[in-house]
């Protein structure tokens, strides 16, 4: 070890040092026991300013493909007025080749990874976000949008926050409750530098992602979204993306007409999910388009849209200011709304990539200013102005696609800055919200994930649960009874163990029922009978069983309808008893990733079979690893694993024949590719292990240290 410190450069003893003293006053200040509860505070503020920077990027891109394809210093309003008829529809299909051809150099669709992918890695993925189809969507996206495509900027810009940060705490091994967090650190603050809506972005990764409001994780998500947002207003300045600042509610009477909006929203909101949802249907049934042709076609479409509408290019940022202002008649504000969904499921549909919220608040701008147009006509000195009217719609209808009402209600007050409108938005998103849920049960970011059949239901508590299968907790079953087990070894058995239910297994390994104490007592009233009666005398039907592939969340409800603290696990095809799933490993599940505490699930099983959990360290996992290939053919001896990584070996087993067979580690066991290790150890140099990374360990290779082969000799008689 001497030697190894003489030999690493200054510079990174430097490092070391500063990043120990660093974690030292982390400790001493805030508590942080625990190396990741000081890199996952840490990360917070790193989440936010990559995020920020990666927005910047985006929109940095998204111009500049704009200014390529429609020229620079328009907007694309103005210049699909001014350039030729023939570019209107060109100009959104080289877009559309060009991601096209990302589909095809990439080998899968960039379409369809909208904030889905996000709540799906929260519910099922433990916070796991795939770097490879977030990155082509996002370059995606800026060819999509930049060249017209009726999709928003934030969303590419809300997914590289989310993948980002989850990236980042994988690799430094944050576990996956505060991962979660971490994601909607991410998405937060990519969708605040986005807009300028810090407290916006905030509660929409809480409530579309996450689905949780808990304080431990609002903390975490406002810093971020605040830090983002700082940075961005360096760059793009600080002022409300809608200027609405003289409207008003007129009268108290106004409010019922805000009712009424939110009841139109509901319906539009239905609507845009619906429309959006056909054209995709029938991109996806279409065969005489080639797939790397599908956005080139889609896109070509939205510009055959604009050559009428062209206020359904891009993001529609002018048409909604325009809206705003009461600037749009209203006949237009009637068609507007239709054109839009038409456009944007086309954009979509075809594979385009971008973000569902911008177009739903341009719908949301257009039928409120319609229906504000209406209320003004027939009641001129009780409503306010349409342009009020299309800012409230704009909430409404968010909310009612997004079943997100807190989020749209906060979002479009940052976009405004008019608190006189609180209330009109406020009725109308919760109502809107309400009420399209209860039509339709998913909103516009569930509509992909719905149909390839995955349940969003639950959010951040319950998907600590469903994301694991009964497969990864399951234990086998030694106490397991025949048939024709004899009632004295029945009671032997039950006088050793502390269960009060055993399970009857049939010669083909089928579960044929079950004995609990509290059956077999019957029998003592014959004593005659007692020589005769056997398992199978006694034994019930099992009522409740759970399949491996049964979620967590759903072994929650069996056992809380049974009166037993272990229900069995059965081959749902053969019905093979494969073991048993315990009520106490879930409930320390559920402390780990929803409590944030340390479970009790490491076991230690003694010769006589009987079990003796042990509370590891919050740092500290106990795993079966593989043995990594670049340890393959070498001794324990050679790579001295306790001095390199801190992590000690307990077990070794090795696959023979279909046979496990278990040896005790020695300085000389040479680890081979069917052998897998038990190990102990800190939980970052575990992963780190069963990932394969050991380049960054300096001297894994190397020949062991004077001691190290007596070291690990002792360590495995330990």
């Amino acid at each position: 070890m001497q030697r190894d410190a003489e030999s690493t450069p200054g510079f990174l003893r430097r490092l070391r040092s500063g990043w120990a003293g660093i974690e030292l006053t982390l400790a001493r200040r805030f508590g942080l026991a625990s190396t990741e509860e000081r890199r996952f505070f840490l990360l917070i503020p790193a989440v936010g300013v990559l995020a920020a920077l990666l927005a910047l990027l985006v929109e940095f891109l998204m111009d500049l493909v704009r200014s390529l394809i429609w020229g620079g210093g328009t907007h694309l309003l103005e210049a699909a007025t001014t350039v030729p008829r023939w570019l209107v529809v060109a100009g959104p299909a080289f877009g559309g080749l060009v991601v096209g051809l990302i589909v095809w150099i990439g080998g899968q669709k960039v379409g369809g990874y909208g904030m889905g992918i996000l709540v799906e890695s929260v519910v099922l993925r433990q916070g796991r976000v795939p770097p490879k189809p977030v990155s082509m969507a996002a370059l995606a996206a800026v060819f999509t949008v930049g060249a017209g495509g009726s999709l928003g900027k934030e969303g590419p810009m809300i997914r590289l926050g989310a993948m980002v940060s989850s990236w980042l705490g994988e690799r430094l091994g944050i576990g996956p409750y505060r991962l979660k967090i971490l994601v909607g650190c991410g998405a937060a603050a990519g969708l605040a530098a986005a807009y300028n809506i810090p407290v916006g972005g905030a509660l929409f990764a809480m409530e579309v992602i996450l689905g949780n409001f808990a304080l431990e994780i609002f903390g975490p998500i406002v810093i971020a979204s605040v830090i983002s947002t700082l940075i961005a207003r360096a760059f793009a300045g600080d002022v409300p993306m809608y200027a609405a600042s003289g409207y008003v509610v007129e009268s108290g009477w106004e409010l019922l007409a805000y009712l009424g909006l939110g009841i139109v929203g509901a319906v539009a909101s239905i609507g845009f999910v619906f429309g959006i949802r056909a054209i995709k249907i029938l991109f996806a049934r279409q065969r005489f388009v080639p797939r790397f042709l599908a956005p080139a076609f889609g896109m070509a479409l939205v510009g055959v849209v604009a050559l009428w509408f062209p206020h359904v290019l891009g993001s529609g940022f002018e048409s909604i200011t325009l809206a705003v202002e009461g600037g749009l008649p209203w006949q237009l504000l009637l068609l507007l709304p239709l054109a839009k969904v038409l456009a944007t499921g086309l954009t979509a549909g075809g594979g385009g990539a971008g973000g569902m919220f911008t177009p739903s608040l341009f719908v949301g701008a257009m039928v409120g200013g319609a229906y504000g147009s209406a209320l003004h006509g027939l009641f001129p000195g009780v409503t306010a102005n349409p342009g009020a009217y299309a800012v409230v719609g704009m909430a409404a209808i968010a909310a009612g696609a997004s079943h997100a009402p807190i989020s749209a209600i906060l979002i479009l007050f940052e976009f405004t800055g008019n608190y006189d409108l609180i209330l009109p938005l406020m009725i109308a998103s919760i109502t809107a919200s309400l009420l399209s849920r209860r039509l339709y049960p998913h909103s516009v970011y569930e509509e992909s994930l719905k149909r390839r059949g995955v349940d969003l239901r639950y959010r951040m508590e319950e998907a600590a649960l469903a994301g694991l299968e009964v497969e990864g907790l399951k234990r086998a079953d030694t106490e397991t009874l025949s048939p024709t087990t004899p009632y004295a070894e029945l009671v032997e058995r039950f006088l050793a163990t502390h269960r009060q239910r055993l399970f009857v297994i049939g010669e083909d390994l089928t579960l044929l029922g079950a004995v609990s104490l509290h059956d077999i007592k019957h029998v003592l009233e014959d004593f005659s009978a007692l020589t005769a009666v056997v398992a199978h005398d006694l034994m019930v039907p099992v009522d409740r069983v759970v399949h491996p592939r049964t979620r967590l969340h759903q072994v929650t409800e069996a056992f809380s309808q049974s009166e037993f603290e272990r229900l069995p696990v059965v081959d749902p095809q053969t019905g093979v008893f494969l073991g048993v799933l315990s009520k106490r490993d879930v409930l320390a599940i559920y402390s780990q990733e929803v409590l944030g505490r340390p479970s009790t699930l490491a076991t230690f099983v003694r010769p006589d079979e009987n079990r003796d959990y042990v509370e590891l360290p919050p740092d500290f996992s106990l795993r079966l690893v593989p043995v990594p290939s670049v340890l393959v053919g070498k001794s324990l001896a050679e790579i001295h694993l306790p001095q390199r990584f801190g992590v000690r070996i307990i077990e070794l087993i090795r696959q023979r024949g279909g046979q496990r067979e278990r040896m005790m580690p020695a300085a000389d066991s040479v680890l081979e590719a069917n052998v897998s290790m038990i190990v102990i150890g800190p939980h970052e140099a575990v992963e780190r292990l069963r990932a394969g990374r050991l380049d960054d360990v300096e001297g894994v290779s190397a020949g062991a240290a004077p001691g190290d082969a007596e070291a690990i000799a002792d360590e495995s008689e330990t």
